[in-house]
């Protein structure tokens, strides 16, 4: 399943691919996400309900109905396809084939980030609407989205939930990226693998794309087979324990089965594909000298500030751009964060009870080798 909307996994399997699954080959279908296809055919009311607002609100009609893709739409479609495979138990695995690291970024943590706004606004604008449709709702213009539309908002709200445990359940889900041995891809990574451990996803083995072959140390690549071996070092130092594995650079390009049986060989050789190489997860919850931790999963020193919010059962974690929120257990809900520390690639969040008056605590944290709390 392709979620990029340059699509390229056609080319690569030399088959055209459309928003429909498609069998490609004995046991292997494939689909390219098209998220006008997937608003036209399963998301009808809710585009509908936003072009006629927008209509209303003087906006043309042909301008309304492009305007009423929301925000993320890509998005949401392929974590649904998730969970309609992972309902259906007809396929052994699925593979996403996701856009660069921002898009992948901002796909795997669209159900945190939206489960946050349906969870603080959905209840808020339900009320609203019934009161609306009570009081001024015979003599506006503008119109009121139907029960059918709040219904379809609740689904994807519950939907977002399942596909949200699938996705960061290490038995389920697992993620692996690729990069090159260049130095800016390589620290593009790092951040990658961090942010995505903020999200509780594991990141479970790299590969290390367009290795220069040895013998093509001579002549006009030899500055850049030494370079890769500095690279490849770093590479190595930087993701070690995780499983590395390696593809060197073709003399052709990737394309068709036998190309893509070659780079399989090479990647993998007598391994399963398949097969999950670290299930660690990327958030942990216990006692350690008789204070409550919650600990997160941070591989890599960051050079941005992070911030900690918590109020009654809920935590926000901070990071730069990104924020995650998180729903603590009840035995949690009733303390406030205490300190936090960085320590060995993970952030150790320490709660302590409330004081008398059921102060609440926010802190801020600068990454670096342990530092006290600001």
């Amino acid at each position: 399943m392709s979620t990029d909307s340059a699509h390229s996994l056609s080319d690569s399997l030399e088959t055209p691919l459309t928003g429909d699954i498609k069998k490609v080959a004995e046991n292997l279908d494939a689909i390219e996400i098209e998220v006008q296809y997937e608003i036209e055919s399963k998301w009808a009311e809710i585009h509908n309900y936003i072009a006629d607002f927008l209509e209303s609100q003087g906006i043309e009609p042909v301008t309304a109905k492009e305007l009423a893709v929301l925000p993320g739409m890509e998005f949401m479609s392929a974590l649904f396809y998730v969970e309609r495979f992972y309902n259906e138990g007809n396929y052994d695995t699925i593979i996403i084939d996701t856009a660069p690291t921002a898009d992948t970024i901002r796909l795997l943590s669209y159900p945190d980030v939206m489960s946050w706004y349906f969870d603080k606004l959905f209840g808020i604008m339900r009320n609203l609407v019934k009161v609306a449709r009570a009081t001024v709702g015979h003599v506006m213009k503008t119109p009121l989205p139907t029960d059918k539309v709040l219904d379809d908002i609740n689904l994807m709200r519950e939907r977002l939930e399942t596909v949200k445990e699938i996705m960061t359940d290490p038995y389920q889900t697992s993620v692996r990226l690729v990069l090159n041995p260049e130095k800016m891809v390589i620290t593009e990574t790092m951040r990658a693998y961090t942010y995505l451990s903020l999200y509780g996803y594991t990141v479970e083995s790299i590969v290390i794309n367009r290795i220069f072959p040895e013998d093509s140390g001579d002549g006009y690549f030899k500055e850049k087979l030494e370079e890769q071996k500095k690279y490849l070092k770093e590479i190595d130092e930087a993701f070690s324990p995780l499983k590395i594995l390696k593809a060197h650079l073709s003399s052709r390009e990737i394309v068709g089965k036998e190309s893509l049986i070659m780079l399989a060989d090479m990647l993998y050789e007598n391994d399963d594909p398949t097969h999950i190489y670290s299930r660690e997860r990327a958030m942990k919850m216990y006692e350690e000298n008789g204070n409550k931790v919650l600990a997160l999963r941070i591989p890599f020193k960051i050079d941005r500030s992070v911030e900690l919010y918590n109020r009654k059962d809920l935590l926000i974690v901070s990071i730069g751009s990104y924020k995650r929120t998180i729903t603590l257990p009840y035995s949690y809900a009733s303390m406030s964060v205490e300190r936090a520390v960085m320590t060995d690639g993970w952030l150790k969040i320490y709660f302590k009870e409330e004081d008398e008056h059921g102060r609440e605590v926010g802190n801020k944290e600068r990454d670096g080798d342990g530092e006290g709390v600001r």
